[in-house]
């Protein structure tokens, strides 16, 4: 039996520059902390996988260098890392410019090449490649692979499944499948696709173990992965997250103050068990009268919620009780009814176009902004 911790998409050092200085820093050690706790999780098993961007860039602060360094020696037992398209391998990167521990297993070069070692009893061979530039338009598993014979087979690599003309190692799954290996451990992809079988070989991607925005959301972790002799891997996902990213749609309809928005996105909140671990991102739909135009800064300060943050979008229209302006004789009333025939059209898409542009004409003729 093998057990394998399969992680990835760290990106330590990451700037956060969607906050202020000091919620930066405070996110960045976070993150060194996620970065110690998932090393102690790999304690309880035979092999780290490291499936690139480890980093966010090719600069590392000397803490958290010292931090990662440390840690990987302190482990132990064999640590193998596939650099990624935000970290690659090259000369005067961190890779070639660090001492790094004996059990740490670095790939140098963007062909398919191997680590072999003994677990135990149990040989295992590591195939896998590295970045060495921000991109890598080919997939260097397309040139084939021979499994070893009698061996744990293991892919470990920053690649994309996804997309056939990905700047970032394009690899479809029947190259995986023509790989006869037992387990791919993949980064790259952070909100990620379902595990797959393709021939004998189990893929996956590890995802983040940390959100960094709301491109990552709800809960970060690692897969913790077994192998036995003729039977498929067991794969068990160890959450590691502490801040959570969550996007939720909100329904104001009729709406008419800052005031009832306010209240809706507690009751919201509340509902989801949001605390102060949460980044909530609430757009507001719906049609609210044409008079009403949503503040942002003042519904936050009204719904007073014990969040990490919260951020509104308004996605309303301004026609809920807009009978008023049919007969109204200024530009308003004019604006409305020449949009009035898209505002009814049975296209769902030019209504909402229609009914966006009702509402940011009414606002820039009286003279606000929209949001």
């Amino acid at each position: 039996m093998l057990k394998i911790l399969h992680t990835g998409d760290f990106h330590l050092d990451s700037p956060f520059t969607g906050v202020d200085l000091p919620t930066g820093e405070r996110l960045r050690d976070e993150l060194r902390k996620i970065f110690i706790d998932v090393v102690e999780l790999a304690g309880g098993h035979d092999l780290m996988l490291i499936a690139g961007d480890l980093f966010d860039c090719g600069y590392v602060s000397p803490e958290t260098l010292t931090l990662v360094r440390d840690s990987l020696a302190a482990y132990g037992k064999p640590v193998v890392i596939a650099p990624g398209n935000h970290d690659p391998y090259s000369t005067g990167s961190i890779w070639t410019a660090t001492a790094w521990p004996e059990n740490v297993y670095i790939f140098d070069t963007d062909e398919l090449s191997t680590f072999r070692f003994n677990i135990g009893e149990v040989p295992v061979a590591v195939h896998g490649w590295a970045f060495t530039s921000p991109s890598l338009e080919r997939s260097p598993l397309s040139y084939g692979l021979l499994p070893d014979k009698g061996t744990v087979n293991l892919i470990c690599a920053h690649a994309d499944t996804i997309s056939p003309i990905s700047r970032y190692a394009p690899t479809p799954l029947s190259l995986f499948a023509a790989s006869g290996c037992d387990y791919a451990a993949l980064g790259h992809i952070h909100n990620v696709p379902e595990i797959a079988l393709a021939g004998r070989t189990t893929v996956a991607y590890c995802g983040f173990p940390e959100g960094r925005s709301f491109d990552e959301e709800g809960d970060g972790g690692v897969l913790s992965v077994t192998i036995e002799d003729g039977k498929a891997p067991e794969i068990t996902k160890i959450i590691t997250s502490t801040h959570k990213y969550i996007t939720r749609h909100l329904e104001i309809t009729g709406a008419a103050s800052d005031s009832e928005v306010a209240a809706r996105i507690t009751e919201l909140a509340k509902i989801e068990g949001c605390d102060r671990s949460v980044s909530l991102k609430v757009y507001l739909e719906g049609s609210i009268p044409p008079e009403y135009a949503p503040n942002a800064a003042q519904i936050e300060l009204l719904a007073n919620l014990p969040l990490c943050s919260l951020k509104l979008r308004d996605r309303t229209s301004p026609v809920f009780g807009s009978e008023y302006l049919a007969g109204d004789m200024t530009i308003k009333g004019e604006l409305y009814r020449t949009l009035l025939p898209r505002l009814s059209s049975a296209d769902e898409t030019e209504r909402a176009l229609a009914a966006e542009a009702l509402r940011i004409g009414l606002l820039a003729l009286d003279g606000r902004a929209f949001l």
